[in-house]
C-alpha cells in the first residue's frame, strides 16, 4: 500500500514509482491509496495510477470517505503502509481501527512535509480481517541493495510498459531515446502517462553507472 496525498504534504509521484518498482521486483502487489481527500481529491495521481493499471483508492481519514473501499483490498491479506512523512499511514490505521489510538503528527507550513511519529516498523491485526504492518515515513528512499537487480530489471518493473515492449525495433532497447521505439511511440500517442516515463527516465539515469560503482565497492 503506497500511501500518498496532494494535500499538505504533496507526494512527488517519482516516490511513488521507485516503491512500486521495488514491489515489482519481489512480486509484490501495489495499491495507490490517496489520503487526504477531503482536503484535495488528487485527480492528478488518481488518474496518473489508474491509467497505469494500479488499484487506486481515494479515502479521507478525517471523514472515514472511502475506507470501505480501502477494505476489501486489505482484508485476508499481509500489507505493508508505505509513503512520505506526514501522509497520514497511522490516521488510516486509526481510522479502520480506532482501538489503536496511534500517534498522528502535525504537518509543518514551512517546509511541507510531515514528522516523523512512527519510529518503528510494527504489525497490526485489523478487525477487518488485515495484517497491516506501519512504517516509519521518509522524505527519500535509499533501496541501494536491490539497485543492482532493478538496473537489469527496469523496464518488467513498469507495467504500464510492457505492453509496449516488444514492439520495439531493437532488442535491448532501453526505451530513453532509441529510434523505433514502441514505448516511446505509446508516450507520443498519449497511451502512455509522462510521469511515469519520466520517472522511468530517472530511475535509469541513476542506475546506469550502478555497475561500475558496485564492481569497485567489492
Amino acid at each position: 500500500m503506497v500511501i500518498a496525498s496532494e494535500a499538505l504534504p504533496k507526494t512527488d509521484p517519482y516516490l511513488i514509482d521507485r516503491l512500486s518498482a521495488i514491489a515489482a521486483l519481489k512480486d509484490c502487489g501495489v495499491v495507490v491509496v490517496l489520503n487526504k481527500c477531503d482536503l484535495n481529491s488528487a485527480d492528478g495521481l488518481y488518474e496518473i495510477y489508474r491509467a497505469a493499471g494500479f488499484p487506486t483508492v481515494r479515502v479521507s481519514a478525517e471523514t472515514g470517505e472511502g475506507l470501505e473501499e480501502l477494505k476489501p483490498l486489505i482484508s485476508g491479506k499481509l500489507s505493508a503502509f508505505t509513503g512520505n512523512s506526514g501522509v497520514g499511514k497511522s490516521s488510516i490505521l486509526n481510522a479502520l481501527d480506532p482501538a489503536f489510538g496511534l500517534q498522528v503528527g502535525e504537518i509543518s507550513e514551512a517546509l511541507g512535509r510531515g514528522r516523523h511519529t512512527t519510529r518503528h516498523v510494527e504489525l497490526f491485526h485489523l478487525s477487518c480481517g488485515a495484517e497491516v504492518v506501519d512504517s516509519p515515513g521518509f522524505a527519500s528512499f535509499d533501496s541501494e541493495e536491490l539497485d543492482l537487480e532493478l538496473k537489469r530489471r527496469l523496464p518488467e518493473t513498469f507495467p504500464d510498459v510492457a505492453p509496449y515492449r516488444e514492439g520495439c525495433r531493437f532488442v535491448g532497447c532501453s526505451h530513453t531515446k532509441e529510434k523505433g521505439c514502441a514505448v516511446l511511440e505509446a508516450l507520443m500517442e498519449g497511451k502512455l502517462q509522462k510521469s511515469r516515463h519520466d520517472s522511468y527516465l530517472r530511475l535509469y539515469e541513476e542506475l546506469k553507472p550502478l555497475k561500475e560503482w558496485a564492481e569497485q565497492k567489492k
